[in-house]
């Protein structure tokens, strides 16, 4: 199969499950509880995506402590409070510098 043909057809399942749940849920009042539950989604998706690549960077389990990556993540975390950019920054001094060593 070439490639514009896989492009469009997964161009057009994506935008039919869009569309539908648009088509779905327009106009409807959802309650306080769902709202907060759809709220925290992104965040979910966002860890489901970085907890693999800060815990098993090699494919394989490895103790925590011992990799660049989690403790990357966790200044991150820690200074997120101050806002993005610190927390962007540091955690990408903190992998850099800890890769030079390496």
């Amino acid at each position: 199969m070439s490639t514009p043909i896989v492009i469009g057809v997964m161009v057009l399942a994506t935008f039919s499950v869009r569309a539908f749940s648009i088509w779905l849920f327009s106009g409807r009042q959802l309650s306080p509880l769902t709202m907060r539950a759809l709220a925290l989604v992104p965040v979910a998706v966002l860890s489901a995506i970085c907890g693999p690549l800060i815990f098993r960077p090699s494919g394989n389990w490895e103790i925590p402590f011992g990799l660049i990556e989690f403790w990357a993540a966790l200044a991150s975390m820690l200074v997120a409070r101050y806002g993005m950019l610190p927390s962007i920054l540091l955690g990408m001094g903190i992998y850099a510098i800890g890769k030079l060593i390496n």
